[in-house]
């Protein structure tokens, strides 16, 4: 287990309430305004009537550390957030973070107090937590396989999962430079779905992590699938044969 963090409140999260702390909601309004001001109507987001006004796990590709930032700017309701450690570098840090419903997490190992403190959130009437399905930013176009602990957390949790595209992250901050560039970015979000939950623990996390990972691709342009997208290709060949049937 991850040791705890300096700084970091013992009492987490820091509302019992539905209702963004202070700190969220400063950091939300700045984040709010300058992505405004740089990109515009360049930013478009999609769907927002399919957010769940329960608990969910709101599952994402990811391409850029913008991503994070524009979920934390525009998500319309309280939203928690998994960010690395390394974010929590000192007490001021980790206070700030804590206040925006984010903790911390030992990237690339079993972190239990992370993983204990995620089903907390899920547990919550009202608790909506950020994931990043491959762990990791993508280092190109084109999603990388789920994380089996992806599919370990949708099963355990047993709340809705709701899949959201972005693309275009990757252009708008490109590694190794310091400013953004005005470009076209899209955040999508798809329908709602509940997640499998019997079944070998090994098999069928992995399947659940790729369950939430195609429905992800699907969204995304044909380009931003990656490994999904033959099984994507799949899903829309069946669909048309249902119709073409006369099935739906």
């Amino acid at each position: 287990m991850s040791s705890p963090v300096r700084g970091f409140p013992e009492r987490f999260p820091v509302r019992d309430d539905d209702r963004r702390p202070l700190r969220y909601r400063i950091v939300q309004l700045v984040g709010h305004v300058v992505l405004r001001v740089i990109f515009g109507r360049r930013l478009r987001i999609e769907g927002q009537q399919n957010i769940p006004t329960g608990p969910c796990l709101v599952a994402c590709n990811h391409l850029s550390n913008l991503d994070p930032v524009i979920f934390g700017s525009f998500f319309p309701r309280t939203l928690f957030a998994m960010a690395k450690r390394e974010l929590f570098a000192n007490r001021l840090l980790a206070w700030l973070w804590a206040g925006c419903n984010c903790f911390p997490v030992d990237r690339g190992t079993p972190d239990r107090r992370a993983l204990r403190t995620a089903l907390e959130v899920c547990a919550r009437p009202t608790g909506r937590l950020l994931l990043f399905v491959e762990g990791t930013r993508a280092t190109r176009p084109g999603m990388n396989r789920a994380e089996q602990g992806v599919g370990f957390l949708m099963r355990r949790a047993g709340i809705p999962v709701l899949p959201v595209a972005v693309w275009g992250t990757e252009r708008a901050l490109v590694k190794g430079h310091r400013l953004p560039r005005r470009v076209d970015i899209h955040l999508v979000y798809g329908k709602p779905f509940m997640p499998p939950r019997e079944g070998p623990a090994t098999t069928d996390n992995q399947a659940a992590a790729d369950l939430a990972a195609v429905q992800i691709a699907a969204l995304l342009p044909a380009d931003y699938r990656g490994v999904y997208a033959e099984p994507v290709a799949s899903l829309a060949n069946e669909a048309q044969a249902r119709v073409v049937s006369g099935a739906i």
